[in-house]
């Protein structure tokens, strides 16, 4: 299990409840940004940074910061976002029924550590390769 799978069951689950094709657009239409917001919001409750969402979603990790800040003017007044908190409560529920174990969403932060990891040592091989081949360049 991937923080990146569990990214795209999450947009899955809300294509589906929203009846669109694609969450991951450039597009920035009322139900597109309702979407990716309410995704978002899911994964920053579960301790996964700005960063790595705007990486996944090639966006501003300022977008994300502001998706959190609408999130939580939503839930201290539903009245000004009724449509957003019925799509968070839905999306939520729905990927915990689907998920093979409930702790999932606590997983994540543990699958983002490990994908950090793996991403700095393919780094890491890549710069020791380098290096090698200057070795055996320079004798």
């Amino acid at each position: 299990m991937k923080l990146k799978d569990e990214i795209l069951k999450l947009n899955a689950i809300t294509e589906e409840l929203l009846g669109i094709e694609n969450l991951n657009q450039k597009k920035k239409t009322s139900e597109l940004v309702l979407g990716r917001m309410v995704v978002c919001n899911i994964l920053m409750d579960n301790k996964i940074k700005p960063a790595v969402l705007a990486k996944h979603y090639d966006k501003d990790r300022t977008n994300f910061y502001h998706y959190r800040k609408r999130h939580c003017n939503y839930l201290e007044n539903p009245r000004i976002h009724p449509e957003y908190i019925k799509m968070y409560i839905e999306v939520h529920e729905e990927y915990i029924k689907r998920a093979k174990d409930a702790r999932t969403l606590n997983n994540l932060e543990r699958l983002d550590v490990l994908d950090q990891i793996n991403t700095n040592i393919d780094e890491l091989l890549l710069r020791k390769t380098e290096v090698l081949l200057a070795l055996k360049t320079n004798n």
